[in-house]
């Protein structure tokens, strides 16, 4: 198969924004542009022209003319995205169009909106149409943004600045990540089940730090091999899997500070909190 040439009506732009990329950092090695023609048509069979290599390096043109454009900067929409993605938010690329997708699916319509609404206001464009999902109960939302894409596969620590920006970042974080990963048990106690060690104790570390919210664990909560129930379908876990306990004592706090968007899970734990209000007079 011959190379093909860089056209804007040819390539989606996710690939235009990936090569983009790749020619900045070829640039950054001190590379000619001659090497760098070479080396994008050995990687992608894509040849460049000089003059578009030279127009991205020195700043005069980019590939950001249409698409769904990102520029990572700390807001709380950056931040409950990070969240969700340690979660159930999936990162997927379609590799032979090279769309780079970022995609929630979920039974509560009010926890896929927020993410909807928050992802749109990081790709500033319109929210996107919300999609039947793979039963009957779920819905799911979609969004293709290469950079965002990237960005979301980041280790937590490279995430870290953006999560803790500010105290309102850190709690739409934890928002999102207890959105994802936390359950409220009919009696009102909040935990949070996820593999990751780091994860977690990361998570009790800014409940701590910012709030003062005290917690237990991780604590082994099913062994791998294990099966699960998970949106009427029946798994087998191929990790351990560690949860940690939101303190009774931290509940009224985590309520305030954090909160929790899916409404079923508030509810339950306002009804708790009410309660013991009640027994406590």
């Amino acid at each position: 198969m011959g190379k093909a040439s860089l056209g804007r009506k040819r390539f989606p732009l996710d690939l235009r924004l990936a090569l983009f990329e790749e020619v900045l950092r070829l640039k950054k090695e001190y590379l000619s542009y001659g090497k760098i023609i070479s080396e994008i048509e050995e990687r992608h069979n894509v040849t460049l022209a000089k003059g578009t290599i030279s127009g991205w390096v020195n700043g005069t043109s980019t590939p950001f003319k249409a698409g769904h454009v990102f520029f990572p900067r700390p807001t709380p929409e950056l931040a409950y995205a990070i969240g969700v993605k340690t979660g159930d938010a999936l990162l997927n690329v379609k590799a032979k169009t090279y769309q780079y997708r970022i995609r929630l699916q979920a039974v509560d319509r009010e926890f896929v909106e927020a993410f909807n609404r928050a992802v749109a206001k990081i790709l500033g464009c319109a929210p996107h149409r919300l999609l039947k999902g793979d039963t009957a109960r779920e819905i799911h939302v979609e969004f293709g943004s290469y950079l965002l894409h990237k960005f979301l596969e980041r280790p937590l620590g490279e995430l870290a600045p953006f999560i803790e920006h500010d105290k309102r970042c850190v709690a739409a974080f934890l928002r999102g990540f207890f959105d994802s990963e936390g359950s409220v048990a009919v009696g009102g106690s909040v935990t949070a089940s996820n593999s990751s060690l780091e994860l977690l104790g990361y998570v009790r570390l800014l409940l701590s730090k910012y709030f003062g919210i005290e917690t237990t664990g991780p604590h082994l909560y099913t062994r791998k091999g294990s099966l699960m129930m998970r949106r009427g379908r029946l798994y087998r876990r191929n990790v351990d899997c560690f949860s940690i306990y939101v303190k009774r004592r931290s509940l009224e706090k985590f309520s305030e500070e954090i909160g929790l968007t899916i409404e079923r899970k508030s509810l339950r734990l306002k009804m708790a909190l009410a309660s013991s209000k009640q027994d406590f007079e």
